[in-house]
């Protein structure tokens, strides 16, 4: 069971996805649009060598900037009042301008398409080498010249029809880009609007299971159902009305708790996130937990809880980039390893992308992990 929950307020849209009567995702998306994934003509207005990046003009308050060795992929210099065809990779934070890129990317159901590279790769969370072939196959026979794509998860699942939809589709997209690039004469000037959170969560998850989108807007669901057409998922997907929207599977509680950064386990320890601006810890603590087996086992015990918990909140809070977590210390290697792989298996169910490094010398898991969707809280 899936569904999408979607209440919508004045200033903001509060987006969750429950699997199973519970709720394991949730996004935030305000009343400032994001420009993430927008496509433009930029202006190259200032090129600093010594942090190696130049500022484009695309329209926003602050010139965005983008790094030389993203631009040296295209294989030429920049010149200042050079017009540049960009995809912002980031939104501004605080003083910081958005991150933009060369490297173009179009996101469907079932692959990104890549207009500026041959490339074709697919995601590591299929792991079935038959299916990949096949994939890679069905799409490098199917693609126009001198375009590449990643294939996403959900196409192990897709028929070759649905896969071949979603190319024809998005090469359209590229076309209509390619036609404004061509007769466009201003610069800056937008040329590609991105998906916003709703519509991605829908591409990410519809064909792995989504099966309802219920809000608590009329206005919205003529939006969803306009967009569901254009992605031809309106026969697979229901939308429904429901004015206590969130009042349901305890999903008030739960977002709740994720005001908080101290989460409380059942068996009376608890852990402790605190994000930072270069990484996110996350402290485990014995709390009230004293156990009545010896010492390994009862921290053990404690560590295999925080672990489950700490699955489900990085997903839950979508949190990215570097995860360092401080487990009460084990002496044996062996237990380390339980861990290791205990964590392994809870963020197979986590659709973003993780890499586990392991135990540091200093006995800190560390690990990776990229946000799905640019805002979560």
């Amino acid at each position: 069971m899936k569904e999408l929950r979607i209440k919508v307020d004045t200033n903001e849209k509060i987006i969750t996805l429950i699997e199973d009567y519970k709720l394991v995702e949730r996004y935030i998306e305000t009343s400032d649009e994001s420009i993430e994934g927008n496509i433009y003509i930029g202006v190259v207005k200032n090129i600093v060598p010594g942090i190696k990046a130049a500022f484009v003009d695309i329209g926003q308050d602050k010139n965005a900037f983008i790094h030389f060795e993203d631009i040296y992929k295209t294989k030429h210099e920049i010149k200042i009042n050079e017009k540049l065809l960009v995809q912002v990779q980031k939104d501004e934070i605080n003083q910081k301008g958005a991150k933009l890129t060369t490297n173009i990317k179009l996101t469907g159901r079932q692959i990104v398409l890549l207009p500026n590279t041959e490339l074709i790769t697919v995601s590591r969370k299929i792991d079935n080498d038959k299916v990949k072939e096949k994939l890679i196959e069905i799409v490098k026979e199917n693609l126009p010249s001198g375009m590449g794509a990643i294939i996403r998860t959900t196409a192990a699942k897709a028929t070759q029809s649905d896969i071949l939809e979603d190319i024809n589709r998005l090469t359209k997209k590229w076309k209509r880009i390619e036609e404004k690039l061509k007769s466009s004469q201003e610069a800056p000037i937008l040329l590609g609007e991105n998906s916003n959170i709703i519509e991605s969560v829908i591409l990410g998850t519809a064909d792995s299971g989504m099966d309802k989108i219920i809000t608590d807007s009329k206005t919205e669901n003529k939006k969803i159902e306009k967009f569901l057409k254009e992605v031809e998922l309106e026969n697979k997907v229901k939308i429904e009305y429901d004015e206590e929207v969130l009042d349901k599977y305890k999903i008030k509680d739960e977002l709740d708790k994720l005001k908080n950064n101290k989460i409380w386990l059942n068996c009376g320890s608890y852990i402790v996130i605190d994000k930072t601006e270069a990484l996110t810890s996350i402290d485990v603590n014995s709390g009230k937990y004293t156990g009545k087996e010896n010492l390994e086992n009862t921290i053990l015990k404690v560590n295999v809880e925080a672990t489950v918990e700490i699955a489900k909140q990085i997903r839950l809070r979508d949190i990215s980039g570097i995860i360092i977590i401080d487990y009460i210390d084990m002496e044996l290697e062996e237990n380390k390893h339980k861990i290791i792989e205990l964590l392994e298996q809870e963020v197979r169910k986590d659709r973003a992308k993780v890499q586990i490094e392991g135990f540091t010398r200093l006995n800190l898991l560390e690990m990776t992990r990229k946000q799905l969707y640019g805002k979560s809280e």
